[in-house]
């Protein structure tokens, strides 16, 4: 039956000493108000404004009146489909529960905390106890087993290529005499296929390895959570868990050496405090350091007599892993979204160093960042062919199948100020990573305030600012190492391009309300000279705000 039908609703009325009627169909249920409907039949049939009052009253009653014959008949019909077994009682029920639970907030199921939450609550809870000390030295006693695997896995390579370098030079030399040119491109694919199988296999032993290390670890921060919960006098059993854990540990042959001591490089910093803002104030913290991107994220744990002593920076990292104040680093990269060459394969080499308890792995994360580089290319396709219209079409009909396949090659590369970002839990002092792409011509002097490189650390900015990135570094020369034409007169004008743009981004983003106070790293490659590292930390307060000391002189 219908939900719908149409009904004549027929008025009478007097005009002048004659009587009158109107007879209009109108559609049950009503989709206007009945106000509404009687002022279109006023003004459609030019009805006299006296009627007004007494047409809404009987429009009111005939339309309530029908709506209820038409609830009723279809009640009717729907029960009598039951009754005849035309339609399920156990299919209808479902439907009538599907529809309660998912409209009605009463009925609804309770929001259930998935497991990655319920391991990142428990986590935080456990990192702020007492228990942080023993977290590290776990995690550091896993770390050491991955860098046992890599240098194993090293160790063999180096051999591999070693023998086959030696076969390849006697393979070459013995050329006309006892071999052939085409023996020796077979023995050269027999060795590519070697190499790729052994690589294959470390890469696969280390990941099994990684993956068993992730559940242990999950498994063991749960039980320890359940028996410091069950029991008030829970830490002896967590004691005992950690103490059979490290037995464990020592027995499968993760030792910590007696004598070793890692000391880290001593670095160059200067720190500020300044205050952005006309009349509503915002104090900052700026700090100026010279070292190299890379030891940001590397872990350094010093070993003193087999106790394992974390760096403060490291302590830092964990305890505020799931909080409001986390921490982000600015990387440049190119256009090409892999870990092969460059400071890339580098961070890729101190990624891989040990395991991450809380996020994917790098590889795990490319591939998901390289669906939406995908997407985010073929948006802009569809602007650039919206904005350019015919003139882009006409071209594009006489594209080859070679220009073809170069637009999609160019599909998976991104563009100068784009940038991605990668989540991390076993660097030193980074949480998260913005991957900034740049390219040769910012090493170019003149380049201006509104270059996409810049306009990028402005984004970055503003995602700092919307997600609780408390702590950003950012690289104040717009490179990570020293080249041949940053001259003096390069560095302090790049310097001050930089720190110019950066006061405007922060004002700018105060004005979304935020109103906390940040704390921005302007990091130096380490090949920067000590005076012109006092020239630039004299710069800064010139161009920041700084809060200086009150001296009042007696």
């Amino acid at each position: 039956m219908s939900m719908h039908e149409v009904a004549d609703f027929v008025f009478s009325f007097t005009s002048k000493g004659l009587a009158s009627t109107l007879t209009v169909p109108v559609t049950i249920p009503l989709s206007t108000t009945v106000e509404d409907l009687a002022y279109r039949l006023i003004l459609a049939h030019n009805l006299p404004c006296y009627v007004e009052a007494d047409l809404q009253k009987k429009l009111d009653i005939f339309v309530t009146s029908e709506t209820f014959k038409l609830h009723d008949a279809t009640a009717e019909a729907a029960l009598a489909r039951v009754q005849s077994g035309e339609v399920e009682v156990d299919d209808l029920v479902e439907q009538w529960t599907k529809a309660f639970t998912q409209e009605v907030k009463m009925y609804a199921p309770p929001e259930k905390t998935s497991k990655e939450q319920e391991f990142s609550e428990v986590y935080h809870a456990l990192i702020h106890s007492p228990s942080l000390e023993t977290l590290l030295n776990l995690e550091h006693q896993y770390a050491i087993a991955v860098e046992d695997v890599l240098r194993a896995r090293d160790k063999d390579l180096a051999g591999l290529e070693k023998k086959q370098t030696a076969a390849m030079n006697r393979a070459v030399e013995d050329v006309g005499i006892t071999s052939t040119d085409e023996a020796v491109n077979k023995l050269a694919q027999k060795h590519f296929e070697n190499t790729q199988s052994r690589e294959n296999h470390w890469a696969q032993e280390l990941s099994n390895l990684k993956e068993t290390q992730k559940q242990e670890y999950k498994d063991w921060v749960m039980k320890v959570h359940e028996d410091t919960a069950k029991s008030s006098h829970g830490t002896a059993s967590f004691i005992q868990r950690v103490r059979t854990l490290s037995n464990s540990a020592m027995e499968s042959g993760v030792t910590l050496g007696q004598d070793d001591h890692v000391m880290s490089d001593a670095r160059l910093e200067e720190s500020f405090t300044i205050h952005l803002g006309a009349q509503l104030k915002t104090m900052h913290n700026l700090r100026l350091l010279c070292a190299n991107v890379l030891d940001l994220c590397k872990h350094k744990p010093n070993k003193i007599g087999g106790v394992v002593v974390p760096q403060p920076q490291r302590l830092q990292t964990a305890m505020s892993l799931y909080s409001n104040s986390l921490c982000g680093l600015v990387f440049l990269v190119d256009n090409r979204l892999n870990s092969y060459t460059g400071l890339k394969r580098e961070f890729a080499k101190v990624c891989q160093q040990s395991t991450d308890f809380h996020f994917p792995d790098l590889e795990h994360q490319f591939q998901t960042i390289e669906q939406d580089v995908i997407r985010a290319n073929e948006w802009r396709l569809q602007q650039k062919l919206a904005e350019d219209g015919d003139k882009i079409s006409v071209q594009s009909t006489g594209s080859s199948s070679s220009e073809f396949s170069q637009k999609e090659e160019k599909m998976n590369r991104m563009h100068t100020g784009d940038f991605y970002i990668t989540k991390h839990s076993n660097l030193s002092e980074v949480h998260s990573v913005f991957h900034l792409v740049s390219d040769d011509n910012v090493r170019s002097s003149d380049i201006s305030s509104r270059h996409p490189v810049i306009m990028g650390i402005r984004n970055i900015l503003k995602a700092c600012f919307r997600h609780d990135i408390h702590t950003l570094t950012i690289p104040l020369l717009l490179a990570h190492d020293m080249s041949e034409e940053m001259t003096i007169p390069w560095v302090l004008k790049r310097s001050e391009l930089v720190f110019k743009c950066v006061k405007g981004f922060m004002i700018e983003m105060a004005t979304w309300g935020g109103s906390q106070s940040r704390t921005i790293q302007f990091l130096v490659p380490k090949g920067l000279s000590e005076e012109m590292f006092a020239t630039l930390s004299s710069n800064l307060p010139q161009i920041f705000r700084v809060k200086n000391p009150l001296v009042v002189k007696s």
